[in-house]
């Protein structure tokens, strides 16, 4: 039994260090794809149109936060001078505007997300044949998803180039 533990020992000993060597030869990369794409210029070119299609309601979501705050900070100013049904119709009014200020916000936040998915599907092969040239380029063996790394180091991070190579082919349109 003493025998057959010294040989398990050694067997995963020597398995061990067989990986770490296979692993130690390869160049190891995390790219954040996502993030590259929507720090792209082209990028901030399409969601300008998109601000600009919902400008009214992004407007409107303007002026009714600035309201709340004003009828906010008016309610808590003033609230021991003022006479209950007074503060009734501030507090209905708040409401009124809070249910307004959710609706134009949940249509511009769908509005983006939207934008984001057809934007990201519309460029995923550009931003694939990209990212295998930059780790072509790189000699990169094998690329994690930036999002799922908790730490990297800054030379191993690819990001930053993909987002170059981005501006770089949009540029060349």
């Amino acid at each position: 039994m003493n025998n057959w533990m010294k040989a398990s020992k050694v067997l995963v000993a020597s398995v061990c260090m067989l990986a770490g060597a296979a692993f130690a030869e390869q160049k190891i990369a995390v790219v954040d794809m996502e993030r590259a794409l929507f720090q792209s210029e082209g990028a901030k070119a399409s969601f300008k149109q998109v601000e600009d299609q919902f400008g009214d309601d992004l407007g409107k979501v303007k002026v009714l936060e600035k309201e709340l705050m004003d009828i906010q900070k008016k309610l808590q100013k003033d609230a021991d001078i003022m006479s209950d049904d007074e503060q009734r119709k501030i507090r209905n009014t708040v409401k009124e505007k809070q249910s307004e200020y959710k609706f134009f916000a949940g249509k511009l936040q769908q509005a983006e997300q939207q934008w984001r998915q057809q934007f990201f599907s519309a460029n995923m092969q550009r931003l694939k044949a990209i990212l295998k040239s930059l780790v072509d380029e790189e000699k990169v063996d094998i690329v994690l998803n930036g999002q799922a790394v908790i730490h990297v180091t800054p030379d191993l991070d690819l990001t930053k180039k993909l987002l170059n190579k981005l501006n770089q082919a949009s540029a060349a349109k």
